[in-house]
């Protein structure tokens, strides 16, 4: 299956294209935890992630066509 994968900040240094936006494939119903495999994003780099624009975790199932938004936590006030 096929998901979309946008990343921001840090996190894009992992991309393949070198973009923030692309696509890349995976087993059905793989965790989000596969995509972070597959860009090869060390444990230790920290990331908020959204399926489809909802809070998710690498334990999160994915389906074909989702969109998996990462970004780094954000601090401040």
């Amino acid at each position: 299956m096929k998901v979309y994968v946008h990343t921001f900040a840090n996190l894009r240094d992992y991309a393949p294209t070198g973009k923030g936006s692309f696509e890349i494939a995976l087993a059905d119903g793989a965790p989000v935890a596969d995509v972070f495999a597959t860009l090869r994003i060390p444990p230790t780099v920290e990331a908020v992630i959204l399926v489809n624009g909802r809070r998710a975790d690498q334990t999160t199932p994915l389906a074909a066509g989702d969109e998996v938004t990462l970004f780094p936590p954000m601090e401040g006030g």
